[in-house]
């Protein structure tokens, strides 16, 4: 069979086998280009994904400032706003010194001390030293102011109920049974 064939020569063998050699060269070279190619795309497409990413969050953050920004500005006008209104504080710090000012007329003129707690809205400390101070000026028989104090004081006392004081059963205090019965 190989007879039919001339014989080839060593330089047409040298040839074909160039030939071959360029060639298979050229598939590998393709096949390597077209695995970079498709390994650039699917990091391209990942970098466009992370990138779109960070779009949809910068948006949202945007719109959070934005929201932000819109609710300290309302914050501030409220603020500026609340400091043009008139204090509440002055009002009752106005009320509580007319309390005072009639406690203090009350007790010039010999209140009691019930008077002043009930009528000014100051405490029973508060009227016993108001009275104290200003009630021992204005009478000249301070004898007479102190016994009122003392009779109220008396009253107060008998009128406070009488603390039972603990039979005793004959156990010592503290003991296991004196707290289970």
């Amino acid at each position: 069979m190989f007879e039919i064939l001339p014989n080839p020569s060593l330089e047409t063998v040298l040839i074909a086998g160039r030939a071959v050699l360029l060639i298979g060269a050229f598939w590998v070279f393709a096949l390597a280009f077209t695995r970079w190619r498709r390994a650039d795309e699917r990091d391209s497409q990942a970098l466009r994904d992370q990138l779109e990413r960070a779009f949809t969050e910068m948006r949202s953050l945007h719109e959070t400032v934005t929201v932000m920004s819109a609710r300290i500005e309302a914050m501030s006008e409220r603020a500026e706003t609340d400091s043009r209104r008139p204090q509440m504080p002055a009002v009752v710090a106005t009320a509580q010194a007319r309390g005072y000012d009639l406690a203090l007329r009350m007790a010039k003129n010999g209140s009691a001390v019930e008077d002043l707690v009930a009528n000014c809205g100051i405490t029973r400390h508060e009227a016993e030293l108001l009275t104290r101070l200003h009630a021992a000026k204005s009478q000249p028989d301070v004898a007479a102011w102190q016994a009122r104090q003392q009779a109220a004081q008396q009253q107060q006392v008998a009128q406070a109920p009488q603390q039972q004081q603990p039979q005793s059963t004959g156990r010592k205090r503290g003991s296991l049974l004196s707290v289970v019965s």
